[in-house]
C-alpha cells in the first residue's frame, strides 16, 4: 500500500509539472520584429535594418504602420511617392533635416544623429509596405522630371 502511494504521488507531480509547462505565454514578438514581419519573409536586408532603425528611433512618437497619428502613416507615405533613387534620397534629407508642410502643418522633427545611409533605409523599409508600385523599392530606376526638384 505504501508503495502505491508513493508512485501515485509521483505520478500526480509528474503531471501537474507538465501542465504547467503547457501554460506557458508565447514568445513576444518585438517592435522591430512585427515591422519586418508587415514586409514580407522575403524581405532584403536593407528593409530589415530600415524596420530596426525605425523602431529604435522616435518614429512611432508620430508616426503609425497604417493610421494617420500626428504625421502620416507608413503606408500613405509610400502610396504617395514614386520609389526612385532621388525621392529616396530627398524623403531620406527630410527625415535628417526635418520638414514642414508636405502633409499639411504638422512638422517633422530633424534625427541629425541618424545618418544618410540609415535614413534611406528607413525609406526603403517605409516603400517596401507599398504593394501598389512595382515591387522594385531599391531606388535604382531613374527619376521621373517631375520628381526632379528638392522636397522641402
Amino acid at each position: 500500500m505504501k508503495h502505491q502511494l508513493v508512485f501515485i504521488l509521483i505520478l500526480l507531480l509528474c503531471i501537474s509539472c507538465e501542465s504547467r509547462q503547457a501554460k506557458r505565454p508565447p514568445k513576444a514578438v518585438s517592435g522591430t520584429d512585427s515591422l519586418i514581419n508587415t514586409a514580407g519573409a522575403s524581405a532584403p536586408d536593407t528593409v530589415r535594418e530600415g524596420a530596426r532603425l525605425i523602431t529604435a528611433n522616435d518614429c512611432f512618437t508620430c508616426h503609425q504602420l497604417e493610421t494617420k497619428l500626428v504625421g502620416p502613416s507608413y503606408k500613405d507615405i509610400a502610396r504617395k511617392y514614386p520609389h526612385v533613387n532621388g525621392v529616396v534620397d530627398n524623403l531620406a534629407g527630410g527625415i535628417i533635416r526635418g520638414s514642414r508642410g508636405i502633409w499639411g502643418e504638422e512638422v517633422m522633427t530633424p534625427h541629425p544623429n541618424v545618418t544618410r545611409e540609415q535614413a534611406r533605409e528607413m525609406v526603403l523599409y517605409i516603400f517596401s509596405l507599398d504593394s501598389t508600385h512595382t515591387k522594385d523599392s531599391s531606388g535604382t530606376r531613374p527619376v521621373p522630371p517631375a520628381f526632379k526638384k528638392k522636397l522641402p
